[in-house]
C-alpha cells in the first residue's frame, strides 16, 4: 500500500472489527457496540498491515470503530485523527433502549428494504436513505478538504456499501427504483469485517475505487459480510 502521488488522495476505508452484535449479543444502542475479542485481534492486523504512516486518520463516532482504529493509533501516535459523520446507517431507530439481536431486528430490517421508501425516517433517532446518500456525499466532499495525500477512514460496512453507490450511480435524489436496486446491492456486494477498500480521488473530483479486500486477514478471521 503506496503513498498518493501528485494530486490524488488515497483514502483506505476499513470496516470496523467483528463487533458482539454480532455474535448474537443483545444491544440497546448502536453507536455503542463494542468489539468482540476477534473484532481486537482483527483491528491489531489491520495495523500492522499499514506499511506507511497515513497522513490523517478519520473515524466513526460509533465505539466499534473507533476501537478499530485505536491500533492504528497506537501504531502511528503522530497521526491527526479527527471523528467525522461516517457511522452505520441507523434507520430502526424505535429500537434504542430495547435489548434486541440481530435476529430479532430482522423481520423490521426486511419490512423496511421492502417498502423501500427514500424518504421515510422511523424517529428523531433515525435517518432516510436520502439521508444517508446525502451523507456519503458529504464524507466524499469533506475528504477533498483534508490536507493529506492519504487517508484511513474506519466506519462501517452499511455506509461503506452506500459511499459506493454514490459514486458509482451518481444519484442525488434516490428513487423508490433506485432504493430496491440499492437493496440488491446491499445483499450481494460483501464487506466483511475490517475488510478494507480504496478509493482514488483526483484534484478533489473524479474518484476510482477498488473492491473490498481482506487478504490482509488469515482465513480464520475473516467473518461479517
Amino acid at each position: 500500500m503506496a503513498l498518493a502521488h501528485d494530486s490524488t488522495t488515497i483514502v483506505w476505508m476499513v470496516r470496523h472489527g467483528q463487533s458482539l452484535a454480532q455474535t448474537g449479543h443483545e444491544t440497546t444502542d448502536p453507536a455503542m457496540i463494542p468489539l468482540s475479542p476477534t473484532g481486537h485481534r482483527q483491528a491489531d492486523i489491520v495495523a500492522a498491515s499499514l506499511d506507511c504512516s497515513p497522513d490523517a486518520i478519520v473515524t466513526s463516532p460509533y465505539l466499534r470503530a473507533r476501537q478499530t482504529a485505536q491500533a492504528s493509533l497506537d501504531r502511528y501516535p503522530s497521526v491527526p485523527v479527527e471523528q467525522r459523520p461516517i457511522e452505520e446507517f441507523t434507520y430502526l431507530g424505535r429500537l434504542h433502549g430495547q435489548p434486541t439481536t440481530g435476529a430479532q431486528r430482522k423481520p423490521l430490517v426486511d419490512a423496511y428494504w421492502n417498502a423501500a421508501d427514500p424518504s421515510y425516517v422511523d424517529d428523531d433517532k433515525s435517518e432516510s436513505f436520502a439521508d444517508v446518500c446525502a451523507r456519503a456525499r458529504g464524507f466524499l466532499t469533506g475528504l477533498s478538504q483534508l490536507d493529506a495525500g492519504h487517508i484511513a477512514a474506519f466506519t462501517h460496512g452499511l455506509f461503506m456499501r452506500v459511499v459506493i453507490w454514490v459514486l458509482l450511480t451518481g444519484e442525488d435524489s434516490p428513487s423508490a427504483a433506485s432504493m430496491r436496486r440499492f437493496d440488491g446491492f446491499r445483499t450481494t456486494y460483501l464487506v466483511p469485517n475490517c475488510s478494507i477498500f480504496t478509493l482514488y480521488l483526483s484534484d478533489g473530483r473524479d474518484a476510482r475505487v477498488l473492491g473490498a479486500t481482506t487478504i490482509h486477514l488469515p482465513q480464520e478471521l475473516r467473518t461479517g459480510r
